[in-house]
């Protein structure tokens, strides 16, 4: 019993339980008195939210040391590997050949042997034309800024610069969506349960994410608690499909019996397009 006024000496509690102890009542009733509540010493709840909804980082003059540093001067090597890779590949003849000086178009028009085919059956000359379009449309350039992967179209310098190393720069954020976290980048593309009601969320559709929990870039960083308020990250939904099958494959040994199910997640795919931080920054 001495110890277990030792341990209660400093508290609140003790004011009750050393009469108690005096009295020689049983521990029964001790335990009893220990925990009921003192409503004196309790503080007022209050459902006002706090003033801030998240903690901001400034890391830029850490950030700006390390760009001076060993690190920086690493990264500018880096950067210089994409130095030419956009250029066509050089030529041998080409100087020789824009240095021939041609004869005069009038001497070539004049010379009577060189006269031009004339084709009489009108309907060869139609399906010339249209096979001619067909192979235009085929040599077509596409002006979609994303490959047939869904990875961002870039040029071969800039490649070869991400490749030595060269961070790619720009924001990130950390989003709650569909009960998981994702890290995103602008033009990222993530892939997260099928997101109801369909109506809503159509292929083409643009949509605002404001559960942002975390947004930064290489000179601050906003923390949510737990959410950052006034950070935003745009998507688009690109498309609305089924996820690769999973075998479920279950087996009793000994007992004849074994069962073999498949099973394929409905999955949509977003692209995100923007991330902005509060206003504030």
């Amino acid at each position: 019993m001495q110890s277990f006024i030792r341990v209660f000496h400093r508290s609140t509690a003790s004011r009750r339980l050393l009469p108690a102890v005096a009295r020689g009542e049983s521990s029964q009733s001790i335990c009893l008195s220990a925990c009921r509540l003192d409503t004196s010493i309790m503080r007022p709840f209050t459902s006002s939210p706090p003033k801030s909804a998240y903690v901001a980082v400034d890391h830029a003059n850490a950030y700006e040391a390390a760009m001076r540093g060993p690190h920086g001067k690493q990264l500018a090597l880096a950067k210089l590997e994409g130095t030419g890779k956009d250029e066509l590949p050089f030529d041998p003849f080409s100087e020789e050949l824009s240095a021939i000086d041609f004869e005069d178009e009038d001497d070539i028009d004049g010379d009577d042997s060189l006269v031009e085919a004339e084709y009489d059956d009108k309907d060869a000359i139609g399906d010339f034309e249209d096979d001619n379009d067909e192979d235009d449309d085929d040599y077509e350039e596409d002006d979609s800024p994303y490959n047939p992967d869904g990875s961002i179209r870039r040029k071969k310098s800039v490649l070869a610069t991400l490749r030595a190393g060269f961070p790619s720069g720009g924001q990130f954020a950390v989003v709650e969506l569909g009960g998981a976290q994702y890290k995103v980048t602008p033009d990222d593309t993530i892939v997260v349960n099928r997101l109801q009601p369909v109506e809503k969320y159509k292929i083409g559709s643009v949509h605002t994410l404001t559960d942002v929990m975390l947004v930064g870039s290489s000179h601050l960083t906003l923390v949510g608690v737990p959410f950052v308020k006034g950070a935003e990250v745009d998507v688009m939904v690109e498309e609305i499909t089924r996820d690769a099958k999973v075998v479920v494959f279950k087996k009793r040994r000994r007992k004849n019996s074994q069962r073999r199910n498949g099973f394929r997640r409905d999955v949509t795919l977003l692209r995100v397009l923007d991330v902005r931080m509060a206003s504030e920054y």
